[in-house]
C-alpha cells in the first residue's frame, strides 16, 4: 500500500512539474558595440553560463548578431533556436532570437514580423523609429502533457517613443489574430518604464488576450544598469508578460557578476508560470 501510495505521489509530482514553465529575458548586447574589456569574447561564457545555472524552458534573446547566434547555439546544446535577423529576415543584423529545450517542447509554427505600418516586409521601419525592429514567435507543444502555448520575443525602439507606442498596438493585435485562447507570453526588451504609455497598452484589458507583467515587488524594480556592478543609475525595461491562462509561481532578477561587471550591459529576468487547466 505505502510503495502504491509513493508512486501515486512521484506521478502527481511529475505531472505538476510537466506543467510549469520557465521563461528567461536577455538583452545580450550586441557584438559589434565597442565595449572595451567588456566585449562579447571576454564575457559570452560568463553569460552562457548564467542562462545554463538559470536553466529556463524558453529564453528569449535581444541584440543576437550572427556570431552570438552561433556561439549560443554552441554553448547551450539542449536547446533548439527560432528567429531571422530584423536587416534582411535571414541572418542579416540583430535577432529576437527564442531558444527553447528541444527533448520538453515540440516547435508547430513559428514567424517574424517588423514593427512597422507593414509588418510583413523585412527591414521596414516606420513612425519616429530609429532603427528597425523585429519580433519572433513560436508555438510550442509539450511533449509529455501535450499542452500548447505561444511565445513572443522581441525589442522595441530606444528613441521613438510613438514606435514604441504603435509597436505594443501592433503586438497586441497580432496576438489577439494569432492565438485566440491559446496561452501567451511575451519576453522583451520594450525601452519603456511602467509609468509609460507603451505599458499601458501592453496591459491594457481592452483586447482579446489580456497580459500581466511578471514582475513581482519582491525583486528589485530595475533591468537596464550598464555593465559596471557599481551603477545605479538603473531602469526596468525588460519584461516577461503572460496571459491568464498562467498562474505566476515566482520572478527572479539575477545580478550574476564578476565582482566588477555583469555579462551584459542588461540583467536577465526569469519567471516560473503553472499552466492553469
Amino acid at each position: 500500500m505505502k510503495k502504491l501510495l509513493f508512486i501515486l505521489l512521484l506521478i502527481s509530482l511529475q505531472a505538476t512539474a510537466q506543467k510549469e514553465i520557465k521563461m528567461m529575458s536577455y538583452n545580450i548586447r550586441n557584438s559589434n558595440a565597442v565595449d572595451g574589456v567588456n566585449k562579447w569574447e571576454n564575457r559570452k561564457q560568463m553569460l552562457a553560463n548564467l542562462i545554463l545555472k538559470v536553466n529556463p524552458d524558453v529564453l528569449g534573446t535581444q541584440e543576437v548578431l550572427m556570431d552570438q547566434y552561433r556561439n549560443l547555439k554552441k554553448m547551450l546544446p539542449e536547446y533548439d533556436v527560432f528567429g531571422v535577423g530584423r536587416n534582411n529576415g535571414k541572418h542579416g543584423g540583430e535577432h529576437s532570437a527564442i531558444f527553447y529545450k528541444r527533448d520538453k517542447y515540440e516547435l508547430l509554427i513559428g514567424g517574424n514580423f517588423w514593427l512597422s505600418e507593414i509588418p510583413s516586409v523585412p527591414a521596414s521601419k516606420s513612425w519616429d523609429a530609429a532603427i528597425t525592429r523585429i519580433c519572433s514567435w513560436v508555438k510550442l507543444k509539450d511533449k509529455q502533457s501535450g499542452d500548447t502555448f505561444f511565445v513572443f520575443n522581441t525589442h522595441f525602439d530606444h528613441k521613438g517613443k510613438q514606435a514604441r507606442i504603435n509597436s505594443a498596438k501592433l503586438l497586441i493585435r497580432t496576438i489577439d489574430s494569432l492565438c485566440g485562447n491559446y496561452p501567451v507570453m511575451v519576453t522583451g526588451d520594450f525601452n519603456f518604464q511602467p509609468d509609460n504609455e507603451g505599458y499601458s497598452v501592453m496591459t491594457s484589458t481592452n483586447h482579446l488576450v489580456v497580459l500581466q507583467d511578471a514582475y513581482s515587488s519582491d525583486a528589485s524594480n530595475y533591468t537596464d544598469c550598464g555593465f559596471e556592478v557599481s551603477n545605479t543609475n538603473c531602469h526596468r525595461i525588460d519584461y516577461i508578460f503572460y496571459s491568464s491562462h498562467f498562474k505566476r509561481n515566482s520572478y527572479t532578477l539575477h545580478s550574476d557578476n564578476n565582482g566588477t561587471f555583469y555579462p551584459s550591459d542588461h540583467l536577465t529576468i526569469s519567471a516560473s508560470f503553472g499552466l492553469l487547466k
